[in-house]
Protein backbone atom coordinates (compact mmCIF):
# COMPACT_ATOMS: atom_id res chain seq x y z
CA UNK A 1 0.00 0.00 0.00
CA UNK A 2 1.40 3.47 -0.73
CA UNK A 3 0.65 6.46 1.21
CA UNK A 4 -2.01 8.69 0.26
CA UNK A 5 0.16 11.92 1.00
CA UNK A 6 4.11 12.57 0.35
CA UNK A 7 5.54 12.14 3.53
CA UNK A 8 7.63 14.84 4.76
CA UNK A 9 11.91 15.23 4.38
CA UNK A 10 10.95 15.33 8.20
CA UNK A 11 10.30 11.74 8.21
CA UNK A 12 13.30 10.72 6.49
CA UNK A 13 16.19 13.07 8.14
CA UNK A 14 17.10 13.60 11.93
CA UNK A 15 20.45 13.80 13.19
CA UNK A 16 23.24 16.11 11.65
CA UNK A 17 26.16 18.27 12.62
CA UNK A 18 27.51 17.41 16.46
CA UNK A 19 24.34 15.41 17.06
CA UNK A 20 25.71 12.33 15.03
CA UNK A 21 27.82 12.12 17.90
CA UNK A 22 25.60 12.81 20.51
CA UNK A 23 22.12 12.37 19.95
CA UNK A 24 19.21 10.25 19.37
CA UNK A 25 17.44 9.37 16.43
CA UNK A 26 13.73 7.46 16.71
CA UNK A 27 11.46 5.92 14.19
CA UNK A 28 8.53 4.27 15.67
CA UNK A 29 5.42 2.62 14.70
CA UNK A 30 2.59 1.12 17.05
CA UNK A 31 0.23 -1.23 15.69
CA UNK A 32 -2.29 -4.31 17.05
CA UNK A 33 -2.21 -7.99 16.15
CA UNK A 34 -4.76 -10.56 16.02
CA UNK A 35 -3.87 -13.87 17.15
CA UNK A 36 -4.95 -16.49 14.54
CA UNK A 37 -5.69 -18.77 17.01
CA UNK A 38 -6.77 -17.57 19.55
CA UNK A 39 -8.80 -14.30 18.26
CA UNK A 40 -7.37 -11.76 21.11
CA UNK A 41 -5.54 -8.68 20.26
CA UNK A 42 -2.20 -7.94 21.14
CA UNK A 43 -0.33 -4.60 20.69
CA UNK A 44 2.93 -4.08 18.96
CA UNK A 45 6.04 -1.69 18.64
CA UNK A 46 8.66 -1.77 16.50
CA UNK A 47 11.79 0.81 16.34
CA UNK A 48 14.95 1.58 14.61
CA UNK A 49 17.25 4.05 16.89
CA UNK A 50 20.50 5.67 16.48
CA UNK A 51 22.27 6.13 19.67
CA UNK A 52 24.92 8.30 18.81
CA UNK A 53 25.86 6.86 16.10
CA UNK A 54 29.00 8.33 14.49
CA UNK A 55 30.80 8.21 17.81
CA UNK A 56 32.00 4.48 17.16
CA UNK A 57 31.17 4.03 13.52
CA UNK A 58 32.60 0.49 12.97
CA UNK A 59 31.77 -1.01 16.93
CA UNK A 60 28.78 -1.35 18.75
CA UNK A 61 29.41 0.47 22.07
CA UNK A 62 26.49 -0.96 24.70
CA UNK A 63 26.98 1.42 28.07
CA UNK A 64 26.15 -1.57 30.61
CA UNK A 65 28.65 -3.73 29.07
CA UNK A 66 31.15 -4.75 31.58
CA UNK A 67 34.63 -4.02 30.20
CA UNK A 68 37.73 -3.82 32.46
CA UNK A 69 40.05 -1.28 33.18
CA UNK A 70 43.08 -2.66 34.27
CA UNK A 71 46.32 -1.59 32.95
CA UNK A 72 49.79 -4.08 32.64
CA UNK A 73 51.13 -2.69 35.55
CA UNK A 74 47.50 -2.83 37.68
CA UNK A 75 47.42 -7.05 36.13
CA UNK A 76 51.15 -7.16 37.98
CA UNK A 77 49.70 -5.86 40.92
CA UNK A 78 47.28 -8.30 41.08
CA UNK A 79 48.72 -11.16 40.25
CA UNK A 80 51.06 -10.33 42.79
CA UNK A 81 48.18 -9.76 45.46
CA UNK A 82 49.08 -6.69 46.87
CA UNK A 83 47.66 -4.43 48.84
CA UNK A 84 47.70 -1.87 45.45
CA UNK A 85 45.58 -4.31 43.74
CA UNK A 86 42.40 -3.43 45.93
CA UNK A 87 42.14 0.46 44.49
CA UNK A 88 42.36 -0.85 40.97
CA UNK A 89 39.26 0.19 38.77
CA UNK A 90 37.60 -2.76 37.14
CA UNK A 91 35.30 -1.22 35.11
CA UNK A 92 35.24 1.27 32.24
CA UNK A 93 32.36 3.65 31.67
CA UNK A 94 31.98 4.10 28.00
CA UNK A 95 29.52 6.32 25.56
CA UNK A 96 26.76 4.48 24.00
CA UNK A 97 27.08 4.27 20.52
CA UNK A 98 24.79 1.81 18.12
CA UNK A 99 21.86 1.80 15.88
CA UNK A 100 18.96 -0.59 17.11
CA UNK A 101 16.00 -2.41 15.91
CA UNK A 102 13.45 -3.36 18.78
CA UNK A 103 10.06 -5.20 18.67
CA UNK A 104 8.24 -5.69 21.49
CA UNK A 105 4.67 -6.31 22.77
CA UNK A 106 2.61 -4.70 25.90
CA UNK A 107 0.85 -5.97 28.59
CA UNK A 108 0.61 -8.81 31.47
CA UNK A 109 3.53 -10.58 29.99
CA UNK A 110 4.79 -8.03 27.49
CA UNK A 111 8.48 -8.27 26.50
CA UNK A 112 11.30 -6.21 23.81
CA UNK A 113 13.59 -8.00 21.72
CA UNK A 114 16.83 -6.49 20.38
CA UNK A 115 19.46 -6.38 17.49
CA UNK A 116 22.31 -4.16 17.93
CA UNK A 117 24.69 -2.61 14.73
CA UNK A 118 27.53 -0.26 14.17
CA UNK A 119 26.34 2.53 11.70
CA UNK A 120 28.70 1.72 9.28
CA UNK A 121 26.43 -1.77 7.95
CA UNK A 122 23.59 0.64 7.85
CA UNK A 123 22.23 1.44 4.35
CA UNK A 124 20.08 4.57 3.51
CA UNK A 125 18.51 5.69 0.83
CA UNK A 126 16.80 8.86 0.54
CA UNK A 127 15.52 8.49 -2.95
CA UNK A 128 13.16 6.69 -2.39
CA UNK A 129 14.13 6.46 1.55
CA UNK A 130 14.81 3.19 2.76
CA UNK A 131 16.46 1.97 5.79
CA UNK A 132 18.48 -1.40 5.51
CA UNK A 133 20.55 -3.55 7.99
CA UNK A 134 21.24 -6.92 8.08
CA UNK A 135 17.98 -8.75 7.91
CA UNK A 136 15.65 -5.52 8.56
CA UNK A 137 14.05 -3.32 6.32
CA UNK A 138 12.20 0.35 7.12
CA UNK A 139 10.17 2.50 4.21
CA UNK A 140 8.13 4.52 3.26
CA UNK A 141 5.60 1.73 3.06
CA UNK A 142 7.07 -0.56 4.69
CA UNK A 143 8.59 -2.54 7.16
CA UNK A 144 10.17 -6.34 7.68
CA UNK A 145 12.61 -8.18 9.23
CA UNK A 146 13.25 -10.72 12.04
CA UNK A 147 15.19 -10.64 15.62
CA UNK A 148 16.09 -13.84 17.08
CA UNK A 149 17.35 -13.48 20.99
CA UNK A 150 18.40 -17.14 22.17
CA UNK A 151 18.15 -17.83 26.08
CA UNK A 152 21.42 -18.10 27.10
CA UNK A 153 22.41 -14.81 25.31
CA UNK A 154 20.16 -13.19 27.11
CA UNK A 155 21.25 -14.74 30.28
CA UNK A 156 25.22 -14.24 29.36
CA UNK A 157 24.36 -10.62 27.90
CA UNK A 158 22.47 -8.33 30.54
CA UNK A 159 23.56 -5.38 28.96
CA UNK A 160 21.74 -6.47 25.86
CA UNK A 161 18.60 -4.74 27.76
CA UNK A 162 16.00 -7.11 26.07
CA UNK A 163 13.98 -10.39 26.91
CA UNK A 164 14.78 -13.77 25.02
CA UNK A 165 12.34 -14.82 22.10
CA UNK A 166 11.70 -14.73 17.76
CA UNK A 167 10.05 -12.36 16.11
CA UNK A 168 9.22 -12.05 11.73
CA UNK A 169 7.60 -9.38 10.72
CA UNK A 170 6.38 -8.29 7.31
CA UNK A 171 4.63 -5.75 7.42
CA UNK A 172 2.40 -3.07 4.72
CA UNK A 173 1.48 0.98 6.18
CA UNK A 174 -0.47 3.70 4.92
CA UNK A 175 -0.16 7.18 6.50
CA UNK A 176 -3.22 8.67 6.10
CA UNK A 177 -2.21 12.33 6.18
CA UNK A 178 1.17 13.35 7.04
CA UNK A 179 1.37 15.48 10.16
CA UNK A 180 4.76 17.40 10.15
CA UNK A 181 4.02 19.51 13.44
CA UNK A 182 4.78 18.74 16.91
CA UNK A 183 7.59 20.36 18.87
CA UNK A 184 10.83 21.79 17.77
CA UNK A 185 13.42 23.23 19.09
CA UNK A 186 17.57 23.40 19.06
CA UNK A 187 18.02 20.14 21.05
CA UNK A 188 14.31 18.02 19.90
CA UNK A 189 12.23 17.43 17.52
CA UNK A 190 8.99 15.48 17.71
CA UNK A 191 6.23 15.00 15.70
CA UNK A 192 3.60 11.88 14.95
CA UNK A 193 4.11 12.02 11.21
CA UNK A 194 1.49 8.88 10.84
CA UNK A 195 -1.08 10.13 13.52
CA UNK A 196 -3.91 7.69 11.65
CA UNK A 197 -1.59 4.78 10.69
CA UNK A 198 -3.10 1.74 8.53
CA UNK A 199 -1.02 -1.45 9.07
CA UNK A 200 -1.45 -4.70 7.25
CA UNK A 201 0.18 -7.89 7.14
CA UNK A 202 1.83 -10.46 9.59
CA UNK A 203 3.85 -10.78 12.91
CA UNK A 204 4.92 -13.66 14.56
CA UNK A 205 6.15 -13.61 17.86
CA UNK A 206 7.71 -16.37 20.03
CA UNK A 207 5.49 -18.64 17.56
CA UNK A 208 2.32 -17.02 17.72
CA UNK A 209 1.35 -15.49 14.23
CA UNK A 210 -0.60 -12.32 14.61
CA UNK A 211 -2.66 -11.12 11.65
CA UNK A 212 -3.09 -7.40 11.30
CA UNK A 213 -6.18 -6.34 10.64
CA UNK A 214 -6.47 -2.67 9.22
CA UNK A 215 -9.46 -2.13 10.06
CA UNK A 216 -8.71 -2.83 14.14
CA UNK A 217 -4.99 -2.06 13.99
CA UNK A 218 -5.30 1.30 15.71
CA UNK A 219 -2.10 2.66 13.79
CA UNK A 220 0.49 5.00 14.78
CA UNK A 221 4.10 6.23 14.14
CA UNK A 222 6.47 8.98 14.92
CA UNK A 223 9.40 10.32 14.99
CA UNK A 224 11.69 12.04 17.39
CA UNK A 225 15.11 12.84 17.39
CA UNK A 226 17.09 15.44 19.49
CA UNK A 227 20.54 15.56 22.17
CA UNK A 228 18.30 14.41 24.79
CA UNK A 229 14.94 13.09 25.85
CA UNK A 230 11.84 15.27 27.18
CA UNK A 231 12.18 15.43 31.49
CA UNK A 232 9.63 14.30 32.80
CA UNK A 233 8.55 11.65 29.39
CA UNK A 234 4.66 12.13 29.12
CA UNK A 235 3.03 10.11 26.09
CA UNK A 236 -0.81 9.21 25.34
CA UNK A 237 -1.44 8.43 21.56
CA UNK A 238 -4.98 6.65 20.48
CA UNK A 239 -7.10 6.06 17.17
CA UNK A 240 -9.87 4.19 19.00
CA UNK A 241 -12.61 6.94 19.86
CA UNK A 242 -16.14 6.22 20.64
CA UNK A 243 -18.43 9.21 20.50
CA UNK A 244 -20.92 9.32 23.90
CA UNK A 245 -23.03 12.02 21.93
CA UNK A 246 -23.73 9.69 18.61
CA UNK A 247 -22.64 6.71 20.01
CA UNK A 248 -20.73 6.07 16.87
CA UNK A 249 -17.20 4.94 16.18
CA UNK A 250 -15.34 8.10 15.02
CA UNK A 251 -13.10 6.45 12.37
CA UNK A 252 -11.76 9.86 11.33
CA UNK A 253 -10.39 10.45 14.72
CA UNK A 254 -7.14 10.27 16.80
CA UNK A 255 -4.58 12.10 18.54
CA UNK A 256 -1.12 12.18 20.87
CA UNK A 257 0.30 13.97 23.17
CA UNK A 258 3.89 14.24 24.12
CA UNK A 259 5.99 15.79 26.65
CA UNK A 260 6.97 17.46 28.67
CA UNK A 261 8.44 20.21 26.90
CA UNK A 262 9.11 23.24 28.57
CA UNK A 263 6.94 22.23 31.00
CA UNK A 264 4.11 21.35 28.63
CA UNK A 265 3.21 18.96 26.38
CA UNK A 266 2.23 19.35 22.74
CA UNK A 267 -1.06 17.85 21.13
CA UNK A 268 -1.56 17.22 17.84
CA UNK A 269 -5.15 15.75 17.30
CA UNK A 270 -7.83 15.29 14.42
CA UNK A 271 -11.94 14.78 15.32
CA UNK A 272 -13.42 13.91 12.03
CA UNK A 273 -13.41 17.13 9.95
CA UNK A 274 -11.54 19.10 12.63
CA UNK A 275 -8.12 19.29 13.19
CA UNK A 276 -6.58 20.68 16.49
CA UNK A 277 -2.72 21.54 16.53
CA UNK A 278 -1.48 22.88 19.57
CA UNK A 279 2.48 22.62 20.12
CA UNK A 280 4.72 23.61 23.35
CA UNK A 281 7.20 25.13 20.72
CA UNK A 282 4.68 27.92 20.46
CA UNK A 283 4.15 31.36 22.01
CA UNK A 284 3.21 30.72 25.81
CA UNK A 285 -0.08 33.23 25.13
CA UNK A 286 -1.16 30.67 22.38
CA UNK A 287 -2.16 28.29 25.17
CA UNK A 288 -1.61 27.00 28.62
CA UNK A 289 -2.56 23.26 30.17
CA UNK A 290 -1.95 21.24 32.80
CA UNK A 291 -0.64 18.07 33.18
CA UNK A 292 -0.41 14.92 35.63
CA UNK A 293 0.73 11.17 35.92
CA UNK A 294 -0.45 9.50 39.66
CA UNK A 295 -1.60 6.76 40.91
CA UNK A 296 -5.30 6.01 41.95
CA UNK A 297 -6.10 5.02 45.08
CA UNK A 298 -5.25 1.60 46.28
CA UNK A 299 -7.73 -1.40 45.40
CA UNK A 300 -9.01 -4.11 47.41
CA UNK A 301 -7.85 -5.83 44.79
CA UNK A 302 -4.24 -5.02 43.50
CA UNK A 303 -5.08 -6.43 40.19
CA UNK A 304 -6.63 -3.63 39.91
CA UNK A 305 -4.69 -0.81 40.85
CA UNK A 306 -4.67 1.82 38.17
CA UNK A 307 -2.07 4.67 36.88
CA UNK A 308 -4.26 7.95 35.92
CA UNK A 309 -2.56 9.96 32.88
CA UNK A 310 -4.65 13.38 32.29
CA UNK A 311 -3.82 16.53 30.53
CA UNK A 312 -6.42 19.81 29.94
CA UNK A 313 -5.05 22.62 27.16
CA UNK A 314 -7.02 25.69 27.06
CA UNK A 315 -6.16 27.98 24.12
CA UNK A 316 -8.38 30.65 22.74
CA UNK A 317 -10.24 28.64 20.58
CA UNK A 318 -10.79 25.16 22.25
CA UNK A 319 -10.80 23.40 25.59
CA UNK A 320 -9.47 19.66 25.51
CA UNK A 321 -9.80 17.54 28.47
CA UNK A 322 -7.95 14.14 28.36
CA UNK A 323 -8.42 11.45 31.24
CA UNK A 324 -6.56 8.09 30.93
CA UNK A 325 -6.23 5.03 33.16
CA UNK A 326 -4.18 2.01 32.51
CA UNK A 327 -3.97 -1.02 34.81
CA UNK A 328 -0.19 -1.30 36.88
CA UNK A 329 0.17 -4.71 36.19
CA UNK A 330 -0.33 -4.50 32.12
CA UNK A 331 2.27 -1.77 32.26
CA UNK A 332 6.06 -3.01 30.90
CA UNK A 333 9.10 -1.34 32.32
CA UNK A 334 11.73 -0.25 30.04
CA UNK A 335 15.42 0.70 30.08
CA UNK A 336 16.09 3.36 27.15
CA UNK A 337 19.80 4.50 27.55
CA UNK A 338 20.39 8.17 26.91
CA UNK A 339 22.98 9.82 24.34
CA UNK A 340 24.90 11.98 27.88
CA UNK A 341 26.36 7.85 28.40
CA UNK A 342 27.70 7.41 32.09
CA UNK A 343 24.72 5.04 32.69
CA UNK A 344 22.25 7.43 32.22
CA UNK A 345 18.70 6.39 31.24
CA UNK A 346 14.91 6.67 30.73
CA UNK A 347 13.51 4.43 32.98
CA UNK A 348 9.61 4.12 31.50
CA UNK A 349 6.09 2.78 32.03
CA UNK A 350 4.43 1.92 29.23
CA UNK A 351 1.35 -0.10 27.99
CA UNK A 352 -1.12 -0.45 25.35
CA UNK A 353 -4.11 -1.17 26.89
CA UNK A 354 -5.01 2.21 28.43
CA UNK A 355 -9.20 3.07 28.43
CA UNK A 356 -10.61 6.83 29.03
CA UNK A 357 -12.26 9.79 27.32
CA UNK A 358 -11.55 13.08 25.72
CA UNK A 359 -13.91 15.83 25.89
CA UNK A 360 -13.22 18.77 23.55
CA UNK A 361 -14.92 22.50 23.72
CA UNK A 362 -15.09 25.47 21.84
CA UNK A 363 -15.00 28.67 22.94
CA UNK A 364 -18.12 30.85 21.61
CA UNK A 365 -18.11 34.12 23.38
CA UNK A 366 -17.78 33.63 27.14
CA UNK A 367 -19.12 30.48 27.04
CA UNK A 368 -18.17 26.81 26.18
CA UNK A 369 -19.42 24.75 23.95
CA UNK A 370 -18.93 20.67 23.76
CA UNK A 371 -18.05 19.70 20.66
CA UNK A 372 -17.27 15.62 20.84
CA UNK A 373 -17.04 13.59 24.32
CA UNK A 374 -15.66 10.35 23.28
CA UNK A 375 -14.55 7.51 25.16
CA UNK A 376 -11.08 5.98 24.23
CA UNK A 377 -10.03 2.34 24.55
CA UNK A 378 -6.62 0.34 23.27
CA UNK A 379 -4.59 4.29 24.44
CA UNK A 380 -0.89 3.78 24.03
CA UNK A 381 0.67 5.10 27.09
CA UNK A 382 4.18 6.12 29.10
CA UNK A 383 5.11 8.29 31.17
CA UNK A 384 8.59 7.99 32.53
CA UNK A 385 11.86 9.68 34.28
CA UNK A 386 15.76 10.20 34.23
CA UNK A 387 17.76 8.49 36.05
CA UNK A 388 21.25 8.88 36.96
CA UNK A 389 23.15 4.89 36.09
CA UNK A 390 24.54 2.97 38.65
CA UNK A 391 28.41 2.24 38.29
Amino acid sequence: MKSNTKISNDYKFGLNGAKKKVGINNWRFVFNGINTSTGAEQMFYIEFEMLNPWASNDLVQLGFKPRVKISAEDLQYALAGTDSAKSISTEAIVQPSYCAVRVGTFGVEGKQLCSYYPVKLVKFSNKPFEIIVDNKYFNENKIGGFINVPEEEKAAHPELLCDAGYAKWEINYTVQRDYKNGYKSDLLRWFPFGLQTVFSGTIHFDGTEYAIDPKRCCGYSERFWGKGVPEPYFHLSSANLTSVISGKTLFESSFAVNGIFDERVSFIGKFEDIDIELCADGSKRQFSVVWDCAQMPENENPEENLLHWSTSLNSKEWVIDIDVFCKIRELNNRTIELPEGQRKVLNLLEGGSGTGEIKLYKHIGNTLEQIEHATLAKVFCEFGHIEEGEF
